[in-house]
């Protein structure tokens, strides 16, 4: 959902300074502005500025322990590790180079070597040459996925999708165009205005079918994207529509919420993350109202919800995968494996209960199965489902993805970095969104 994904490309920087200019709703979306208690992010935060100093100072020793302690806070942060790397760099320290190189490989991370084989290929070639072959695997193709539709609507900007299993129709979430599109079987390419700013709708996210109620329902709200006319009041609110007429059934609201952005849906309640705060809503009912489900300081940068192993699982752009208790409403952080959890933005669990998530946020863009252990507390196995498409291009990035029947469907190439925030023209034009369908394993 909106991360202001124009300028991810932070989270993929090697200096210690942009590790603590990360943009506002890929890191700090202002949720935590204010807080009183200490968060992982503030002390997180608080670690990089006090690397910063001591590196600055040469005190790489310093430098290193606090990013360490970072990382434990944010694991699999890329750019925490490429800060270790800079530290070892400066420091003239080539095996604690390999060494976050080799984490960074595990992490299914990418890192362009070229400029350090000199240095490091002396200190242990072997071991130098195998971090290298771990890294170029990281960014081989991976999966199949056939084309399912192409949108030629470069100014939509399309963000998600949903698929109506019982007559294959797909539905999108258009950003700029501020409305639902929809396509037929037998028009894939031909979409068609199912709703729009008509029915009171501003930038569309979060987009899906509800089965059992026969509701189209979508997320919506304002961001630096979302064409205003002047004066236009602006809010945010979660919408639902009768599928067969397409008539708006009803607007949900809350009072107090930033930006409705990602959701699920399962037996006729909804769960919403709020992207502009750190809360997460329900929907009881279709003749319900919103209610707080959960709010947590903790939270950095909401997105997508699936619900697995009992509990609500909620993927923060910044920090991993959060596990929500449907019972007494704790909220925990699921340990991660090897594999970075950094960077998630769709999301969502499949009957089994694995969790599909897309990284796009970090180097490489993937697609993932997530398993988790028996308690669902912990990481126990990660999967790349589709990485390297010849449609997930390096200017553009997967977001959203729905599930169903034993099928995927992804938009794999949502064009956020061609859409600045200041409305300017992009130097690049932009692409036709694709549609992507996989089979999962």
């Amino acid at each position: 959902m909106d991360k202001f994904h124009s300028i991810r490309n932070l989270l993929a920087a090697t200096g210690l300074a942009a590790l603590i200019a990360l943009p506002a709703m890929a890191q700090d979306n202002g949720a935590n502005a204010g807080a009183t208690a200490p968060t992982p992010q503030s002390i997180a935060m608080e670690l990089f500025a006090g690397a910063n100093t001591a590196l600055r100072s040469d005190d790489y020793e310093s430098a290193r322990r606090m990013l360490e302690a970072a990382l434990d806070l944010k694991p699999g942060h890329p750019a925490i590790l490429r800060g270790l790397y800079r530290v070892a760099q400066q420091a003239e320290r080539p095996d604690d180079a390999l060494d976050v190189l080799e984490r960074m490989a595990a992490a299914g991370l990418s890192y362009d070597t070229a400029d350090e084989a000199g240095w490091l290929a002396v200190t242990d070639s072997q071991r130098f040459a195998a971090i290298n072959q771990q890294l170029a695997a990281n960014l081989a193709p991976a999966g199949q996925a056939e084309r399912a539709a192409r949108i030629d609507r470069p100014d939509a900007l399309i963000e998600g999708v949903a698929i109506d299993i019982e007559t294959d129709r797909i539905f999108l979430s258009s950003v700029a165009g501020r409305e639902i599109l929809m396509l037929e079987p037998f028009a894939p390419n031909e979409p068609v205005v199912f709703a729009d700013r008509e029915d009171g709708l501003w930038s569309v996210f979060g987009i899906a079918v509800d089965d059992r109620s026969r509701m189209v329902w979508a997320a919506s709200g304002v961001v630096p994207q979302t064409p205003l006319a002047a004066d236009e009041e602006t809010g945010t609110a979660l919408f639902a529509f009768d599928m067969t007429t397409g008539d708006l059934y009803r607007r949900y609201e809350i009072e107090g919420a930033e930006r409705l952005g990602d959701f699920v849906v399962r037996d006729g309640m909804v769960y919403v993350a709020d992207a502009g705060a750190p809360r997460i809503y329900v929907l009881n009912s279709l003749s319900g109202q919103l209610e707080l489900l959960v709010e947590d300081p903790r939270f950095v940068s909401l997105q997508g919800l699936a619900l697995a192993h009992g509990a609500l699982y909620a993927a923060d752009y910044a920090m991993g995968i959060w596990r929500i208790d449907l019972g007494d409403h704790s909220v925990s952080l699921v340990r991660p494996g090897d594999e970075s959890l950094i960077g998630i933005d769709g999301f969502l669990n499949t009957r089994e209960g694995r969790l599909i998530a897309v990284r796009n946020g970090v180097s490489p863009h993937q697609l993932m199965a997530i398993d988790l252990d028996a308690a669902g507390h912990a990481v126990a196995n990660v999967d790349v489902l589709l990485r390297g498409h010849r449609d997930m291009t390096d200017d553009t990035e997967p977001t959203l993805v729905d599930l169903a029947d034993g099928r995927g469907w992804l938009v794999a190439n949502a064009a956020w970095p061609l859409f600045p925030e200041d409305g300017s023209a992009p130097d690049e034009p932009r692409p036709a969104t694709i549609i992507l369908q996989f089979r999962l394993p």
